[in-house]
């Protein structure tokens, strides 16, 4: 038995005026009915151990109502005066506010349960937003449970949907903010526009603790400078090396060169945008306009490349020559202990360029050790099986790390060319986009963590120079000087 009464009201409960039912309704009758009307609407039913115990008042019912309203004023006035329990094993749902009890019974059938779907969203969503629940959550709990009127029950349900609908929103921008901000780098009208909003969302009086607080750490995180900013920019050194004549490369050990061209290539590989990866903009007419940032990565590639084969020709001595390729193998064996797989390619493909490859009289004086060597290099960075090596390579290996770009764009362009954008019934491909997906995410995870390689400034001059080096027609006029063909 359980009786639904304020603690400090005057109505006192009578043992002789408590009778028992044989029969228990099949819903909990509302206010304005009778007890004749209640017994005429319930279906006869057989006789079982369930009893239902009622509660009446010695006193009138208009001056017991006075009497609960002047001792307890904040009682609901709406709570229900009768409160009847199905079986005595049953256990009934309890909600406090300001000392008063409010009790409902739980139905067996899931189907009848007193708690609606909604209701129980609320609970939940509560109980995980603010932690212990309060005084008025208990309240927003039993409305759909007691019976209350729809508008009352309406008005949670709006306020289940605003904070099911603020959390969505901060979600998406705290993982756009942490894992795309790139994207504010490059726009700081975006980044201004981010940063009202979320001020305004931060104002409205009806945000939880834990919503304003999430709100507060992503402007932090948009506002806050980034601890990697300090590293010299590639705009910097560029502007560092123009009128200054580079010292020889006699004058620059192997691991001075390495670490410099590794600082150079990240340098390069994390300015471009992943917008540049969509489309197969490099491979278009207008691929300048379209993928600048992927064009000069290529550039880089390139300039680097005829600058060892340049570096290499510019010697009349044969001794001279093989001195040379031996440091170069050097440097392309300790890029890639730095994880530098793009300096190792372009090293050992300007060894293979036919301007260096076609001298016989230098390769023979080059010793076992870096032939060998150059012949597990270039196994590393083969293109056999879809570059098997390398991307056994890059899947072990940490960042910071310089992968082949080439790699990536020949991926990006056989899923373009290879899967439609839309499915047979006109939906969007997603499948095609996760594999895009999976591979710009690699991607930025490579550009994001950079190299800790102090710059020098006396090798990166001569990185960058472009006085000496040839183009591919006077390398080959070279090679041809310095080791005329044999007659036939």
């Amino acid at each position: 038995m359980y009786s639904s009464m304020s603690p400090f009201s005057k109505t006192t409960l009578d043992i002789n005026k408590l009778y028992v039912s044989s029969n228990y309704p099949n819903k909990i009758p509302d206010e304005g009915e009778t007890a004749s009307e209640k017994q005429e609407e319930t279906p006869p039913s057989k006789p079982s151990s369930e009893v239902s115990v009622r509660e009446e008042s010695d006193t009138d019912p208009n001056q017991s109502d006075e009497a609960e309203t002047e001792t307890s004023p904040t009682k609901s006035p709406t709570t229900p005066k009768a409160v009847k329990c199905k079986n005595s094993s049953d256990f009934s749902l309890f909600s406090y506010n300001n000392g008063v009890v409010m009790t409902s019974c739980r139905e067996l059938d899931n189907n009848r349960s007193a708690l609606s779907a909604a209701s129980a969203f609320a609970i939940a969503t509560a109980g995980a937003n603010e932690g212990t629940p309060t005084k008025e959550k208990y309240r927003r709990m039993s409305l759909a449970s007691a019976g209350f009127p729809p508008d009352q029950r309406n008005g949670d349900k709006e306020f289940v949907i605003r904070r099911a609908a603020t959390n969505r929103v901060l979600n998406v921008l705290r993982h756009w903010v942490s894992k795309h901000s790139q994207d504010f780098e490059t726009n700081e009208e975006l980044k201004c526009q981010v940063i009202s909003f979320l001020e305004e969302v931060i104002h409205d009086p009806e945000l939880l603790t834990q919503e304003r607080k999430a709100a507060a750490n992503i402007i932090r995180t948009l506002t806050q400078e980034d601890p990697g900013d300090n590293q010299i920019t590639l705009e910097e050194i560029i502007q560092m090396a123009e009128g200054v004549k580079a010292e020889p490369f006699e004058n620059h050990s192997a691991l001075e060169i390495a670490e410099q061209l590794t600082l150079l290539d990240h340098l390069v590989f994390k300015k471009i945008p992943y917008e540049e990866f969509f489309g197969q903009g490099w491979m278009k007419f207008e691929k300048n306009e379209r993928t600048p940032y992927i064009m000069k990565n290529t550039k880089h590639f390139n300039d680097i490349s005829n600058l060892i084969a340049s570096e290499i020709l510019r010697n009349e001595d044969v001794n001279a020559r093989v001195s040379a390729i031996e440091k170069w193998v050097a440097v392309a064996d300790i890029c890639r202990c730095l994880h530098n797989y793009n300096a190792v390619l372009e090293i050992t493909s300007s060894l293979n360029r036919s301007a260096i490859f076609r001298l016989k009289k230098t390769w023979l004086k080059v010793s076992k050790q870096t032939k060998a060597l150059i012949d597990k290099l270039q196994r590393l960075v083969s293109s056999e099986g879809r570059f098997k090596n390398l991307r056994e390579a890059l899947k072990n290996c940490d960042p910071p790390c310089v992968p082949y770009l080439g790699m990536y764009l020949t991926d990006l362009a056989f899923i373009e060319e290879g899967t439609p954008n839309y499915t047979e019934d006109g939906l969007v491909n997603f499948s095609k986009m996760r594999m895009i997906s999976h591979i710009i995410r690699e991607i930025r995870q490579f550009q994001q963590t950079s190299y800790k390689i102090e710059h020098q400034a006396k090798v990166t001059q001569y990185l960058l120079d472009q006085s000496f080096v040839m183009d591919e027609e006077s390398l080959y006029e070279s090679s041809l000087r310095i080791e005329p063909k044999l007659p036939t």
